[in-house]
């Protein structure tokens, strides 16, 4: 690994996807994931969808009408999503900019969320 993508996982866009990881996982011990649900494409969203907005409601203590809550889910809608590697990206790019980056470091920020969500256990159909 090379040293750009060490800092990554050990800074924000690591921290960030193993949060997100976390807050996969609070949602399912809250019961929120009905898996049987994610049988169909359009079933999956709707259960990832409850782990965004879990997520989110946790990050702002439930404030809802936040600018960065509001900017996250519509950049999450708009641009990133559907997928918890989106929603991760939908965050980082609120809250550090993420598209400012190179096409190349992108790429390698894409690879680090989804190594770091697949090692906090997150579904491959959550992705």
């Amino acid at each position: 690994m090379g040293m750009g993508k060490w800092m990554a996982r050990k800074g924000s866009i690591g921290q960030t996807a193993q949060w997100v990881a976390q807050a996969f996982w609070g949602a399912i011990g809250s019961q929120l994931i009905e898996i049987e649900n994610l049988d169909t494409e359009e079933g999956t969203n709707q259960e990832t969808r409850k782990v965004v907005l879990f997520a989110l409601n946790a990050r702002f203590n439930g404030d809802t009408e936040h600018p960065d809550y509001i900017k996250i889910i519509e950049s999450y809608d708009e641009v990133f999503g559907p997928g918890l590697a989106g929603f991760t990206v939908a965050i980082l790019d609120v809250e550090a900019d993420f598209m400012k980056n190179t096409e190349a470091n992108w790429k390698m920020f894409w690879e680090v969320i989804y190594e770091e969500l697949e090692k906090g256990n997150v579904g491959e159909k959550l992705l």
